[in-house]
């Protein structure tokens, strides 16, 4: 379990060996990247924390006791549910400890030792990472070393970055938020690599994260992951996975159908996802039909430099047939017309189409979700983008 995120010496981010009475440090909890972490509790007010050794070869590189300083008093300000807190830095002759707050969860990479995860425990694990980067990039601090060894995982499935501040002191030249985008997508695909062809919508959402060079919108990113996970992620997504299995003889289908991602200024890729509507009594076949109710969303409705605005349909039907849609652009930009089909099994559809931005613009544009069959609906949504 975790601790209730209050630093015990608030705006104290760096100590001396006077304030190390302040602490009392136990035994040893696990092996951290970045030293051994220890139990500990702060005397004032009994909370329990987490006390780091920084490892020696770590804590006597020429700068980074003046870095680790630096960059801990700007991230103890920063609090999120994903983020495991920093409280305080003690530095003693020759030692150097950094105070956090209290988990026992074990990491990501303990964790996989000890068994495989499924498809939904990734999607969560990819979740929580990147909306800890969102919180540390909003804040204009990054992690450093985003890896299984720095993730814990709490009995509740929530992912969390731990060894903040610590690792970003101690990372290579160049690294930043670009460097966390690339190193948590690496991470989704090997957490997805067993997944199969179910995991296929979220390779493409992540494989392109890869390769990008100059955005650090880990916002962005997380809303594709939702939007191609079908996975209820925060309530952002139709809750799926406390649902009571289906009845026997029925099975859960998904349809990927391909959706072509274009970009004013860089290529990535999109997938359009079919969201099965849960567990209703089988209804008798009838010509595919679609309710009043389909709507487009999107996420971020703004944003500025190197944005990924990532739009969601969703809608009722009935039925079985050939859902025929087509993603178009305020620029002139469309995709290719995409055929789905849905069986009488389906009671709902979600398509998702994601569109970045880079550079220095003002936007203020629109995506269309144009539904061509069974009926001739089109299903717009606004806009901002701003980079200057």
């Amino acid at each position: 379990m975790a601790s209730i995120p209050d630093p015990p010496a608030p705006g104290a981010a760096q100590g001396s060996d006077e304030q190390r009475g302040d602490y009392q440090v136990g035994a040893p909890l696990r092996e951290g990247w970045g030293g051994t972490l220890r139990d500990g509790r702060y005397r004032r007010s009994g909370l329990r924390v987490t006390v780091q050794d920084v490892r020696t070869e770590l804590a006597i590189t020429p700068g980074l006791v003046d870095r680790l300083a630096g960059i801990g008093r700007r991230t103890v300000a920063v609090r999120n549910p994903h983020l495991v807190g920093v409280y305080d830095l003690v530095a003693g002759q020759g030692t150097l400890q950094l105070i956090a707050e209290w988990t026992d969860a074990p990491t990501l990479a303990q964790l996989l030792r000890r068994r495989e995860i499924d498809q939904r425990e990734a999607v969560l694990v990819v979740d929580g990472v990147l909306a800890g980067l969102e919180a540390l990039h909003a804040a204009g601090l990054f992690h450093g070393r985003v890896g299984a060894e720095t993730v814990v995982v709490e009995p509740d499935g929530r992912a969390r970055l731990a060894e903040l501040a610590v690792c970003a002191a101690a990372a290579s030249p160049g690294a930043g938020p670009e460097a966390d985008l690339r190193a948590a997508a690496r991470l989704g695909l090997e957490l997805l690599r067993g997944s199969g062809r179910r995991g296929e919508p979220l390779r493409r959402v992540l494989e392109p994260a890869l390769d990008t060079a100059g955005s650090s919108d880990a916002a962005g990113l997380r809303a594709a992951v939702a939007g191609a996970s079908g996975i209820a992620v925060d309530g952002r997504l139709q809750e799926r996975a406390t649902a009571p299995n289906p009845p026997r003889g029925r099975r859960r289908r998904w349809f990927v159908g391909a959706a072509v991602l274009v970009l004013l200024l860089a290529a990535g890729a999109a997938a359009a996802i079919l969201v099965l509507g849960g567990h209703q009594a089988p209804r008798p076949p009838g010509p595919l039909a679609m309710s009043s109710d389909a709507a487009l969303t999107v996420a971020p409705a703004s944003g500025g430099c190197n944005t990924t605005f990532v739009f969601v349909g969703r809608g009722s039907v009935s039925g079985s047939g050939t859902l025929v849609y087509r993603w178009e652009q305020s620029d002139g930009q469309s995709s290719a017309t995409t055929s789905l089909p849905i069986t009488s099994d389906d009671a709902a559809f979600q398509l998702t189409q994601a569109w970045r931005l880079q550079g220095a613009q003002t936007l203020d544009g629109s995506m269309t979700l144009h539904l061509l069959s069974p009926v001739n609906r089109t299903l717009k949504r606004p806009f901002h983008y701003a980079c200057s």
